[in-house]
């Protein structure tokens, strides 16, 4: 005779029990996930290598552009929007809204928003043919940290004001930590084999604002008036680039794995 323990009844029985053991602790989870919503003031970085403490490591091609890069250029000039890079840089605040499975963030910087997914999405398989200036944004949690990655960043926006550029394999990931109740630490890693020999990061502090702040209208062709007299400037045209030593190690990278998050 079958032993009752060992019935297809008590074998559901049993899976039951389990995934009802697994909820609370999916549960407990979600509920230690900070809550990044808010109001927040960038950490005004209008030149990338004053973070990093010196130019990146650029690949040749990289270091030619950035030595004849003329700032009359700059993209935001003629209203084309800026990526998530300049977009957290700039000295503008943005607005966070934090969902279960989307996160927006709205930048009073050109009124421009941004989408990240946390539904467990992969990035487009097209997205490299329909690529959007704020890129295509998917993230997961890793404890209390929101570890972001982002593809498809139109190579016509620059990584800041001074004129660093970037192509169209740009891949950026990016960790915000809260690490204070009015403080959150948003440490970003450049991944761009055609300008940059390897990855290189930068770390950056957004501070909270006031209870009645609230983001201001920003309507770019309003704003640029004076666009056909800008004249060229080259400021980097001494600018003398000396390739990294054969074998040099990248800096220390931030805590917690660093891999693609469409390999999860």
């Amino acid at each position: 005779m079958q032993s009752a323990w060992s019935s297809p009844a008590m074998g559901a029985l049993a899976l039951a029990v389990a995934l009802a053991s697994a909820f609370p602790a999916a549960q407990d989870s979600a509920a230690k996930r900070p809550d990044l919503s808010g109001f927040w003031v960038n950490q005004y970085t209008p030149n990338l290598s004053v973070a990093l403490g010196g130019e990146p490591p650029f690949t040749a091609f990289g270091a030619e552009r950035w030595r004849t890069v003329d700032t009359s250029k700059d993209p935001t000039a003629i209203c084309l929007p800026v990526g998530p890079s300049r977009g957290f840089t700039a000295p503008f605040p943005f607005l966070l809204v934090q969902g279960a499975d989307t996160i927006g963030i709205l930048f009073e910087y050109q009124s421009i928003w941004r989408a990240i997914y946390m539904d467990g999405r992969t990035h487009p398989d097209d997205v490299a043919e329909y690529p959007y200036f704020m890129g295509h944004s998917v993230g997961r949690w890793e404890g209390s940290i929101l570890v972001v990655d982002t593809i498809g960043i139109d190579e016509r926006s620059w990584l800041d004001t001074a004129g660093h550029e970037h192509s169209a394999q740009l891949r950026l990931t990016e960790r915000f930590e809260k690490t204070g109740p009015d403080r959150m630490q948003w440490t970003v890693i450049y991944d761009d084999p055609v300008y940059f020999t390897r990855p290189w990061s930068i770390t950056r502090t957004f501070t909270r604002g006031k209870p009645d702040d609230r983001l201001l209208p920003y309507t770019c062709n309003e704003n640029n008036k004076d666009v056909e007299h800008l004249q060229p400037h080259q400021p980097n045209l001494n600018y003398k680039h000396v390739p990294e030593p054969a074998g040099t190690k990248p800096p220390p990278k931030p805590p917690g794995p660093d891999q693609n998050l469409e390999s999860r």
